[in-house]
């Protein structure tokens, strides 16, 4: 578990500072990962999920390993895109670099052939991070157009996503976090490509995850988890919140959906990582996260720049001041770049 936490923490804390001195690393030269296939994490016996089997835990961690790093340097280049005082020579050799990068998993159908249900659950986050640096590189070369190879491979994952997720996922996981983060992934790529059919995808994937919610905004679906709940309705609420703010032009409302279920879920979720004890009075288990000694790795807080770009909340605003980078690679970098304070000007869609 230890393991687990720590290598989950490594992948997605997606950026140094931006004032490095020395350029971050340009993946273009990272093999493209075509197959992906591993078993589940989970003790065989642990009918919630909530157990970890040791070799197993490592061999689904070691599987993502070159994915997980090839988005965190993906991301580290878009933050240098996104970045108004990044010198502009820097961010045209970054754009230069995630194009190049990009290109060649295109190329080769990176993530085209997902040969298990575990794949199939944990890759959309992937894309998700991916479709991200691309937005954000569209964002910086508009008069580009785009690149038609990268964005029909894009699409091809998108829509696998849409199929596995509406046909062969799992019914707790089409309706949990994992659900959540597909419908991230598909609105990273729709808003990129004005694809309607996406957004739509994107946008009944938040209502169905999000409307769940019990009335003191508790994820049930989250919440059988046993000793994880409060760990996964934290791994929920992200891309929950990050979704709803990126559809905020084009499927506006997703805030205020189902008397505010993703407003209620967050302040939930603040509430018990404050004191868990109403998520221990749910499941009966102590959790892994929450209170003064588990307090969230910064990375898992990271979603908190997108909220607070619509949503004001003293609470979150001080629990995320003290944190130098709102940094996750799935979310697509340094948060505070992609959504800045609401006094300031609102984020392109790239």
């Amino acid at each position: 578990m230890i393991g687990f936490r720590l290598a989950l923490g490594a992948l997605l804390l997606a950026s140094p500072t931006l004032a490095e001195e020395t350029p971050p690393p340009c993946p273009s030269d990272t093999m493209p990962v075509v197959t992906l296939g591993f078993g589940s994490r989970y003790a065989a016996n642990s009918a919630n999920r909530s157990e970890f089997d040791e070799e197993s835990d490592k061999a689904v961690t070691a599987a993502l390993k070159p994915i997980d790093d090839f988005i965190a340097d993906l991301a580290r280049q878009a933050n240098l895109m996104n970045d108004p005082s990044t010198d502009p020579e820097l961010a045209t050799k970054a754009a230069a670099c995630v194009e190049e990068s990009l290109l060649a998993w295109a190329r080769a159908g990176a993530l085209s052939d997902l040969t298990t249900q575990g794949a199939n659950l944990s890759a959309p986050s992937r894309v998700g991070g991916i479709a991200f640096a691309y937005a954000a590189l569209r964002a910086h070369q508009p008069e580009a157009g785009g690149n038609p190879e990268i964005e029909a491979w894009l699409l091809d994952r998108a829509r696998q996503t849409i199929a596995f997720f509406d046909t062969e996922a799992p019914p707790k996981a089409a309706q949990n976090n994992l659900r959540a983060w597909a419908g991230l992934a598909v609105a990273r790529i729709g808003l990129t490509l004005e694809d309607p059919v996406l957004i739509d995808w994107a946008e009944t994937s938040v209502r169905l995850v999000a409307c769940a919610a019990e009335p003191d905004g508790s994820l049930p679906y989250e919440m059988w988890r046993g000793r994880l709940a409060l760990h996964y309705q934290l791994h929920a609420v992200a891309p929950l919140v990050t979704t709803a703010a990126l559809l905020s032009d084009a499927r506006p409302g997703l805030f205020a959906a189902c008397d505010k279920a993703i407003p209620r879920a967050v302040g939930f979720t603040l509430a018990a990582l404050q004191d868990p004890s109403p998520v221990v009075a749910i499941t009966g288990k102590k959790q892994t996260v929450g209170g003064r000694d588990r307090p969230p790795r910064d990375f898992e807080l990271a979603w908190a720049a997108a909220y607070l770009r619509f949503n004001p909340s003293p609470d979150l605003a001080k629990l995320v001041e003290g944190i130098k980078v709102l940094g996750n690679s799935k979310l697509g970098g340094d948060q505070r770049l992609l959504w800045p304070a609401p006094a300031d000007p609102a984020p392109s869609d790239g």
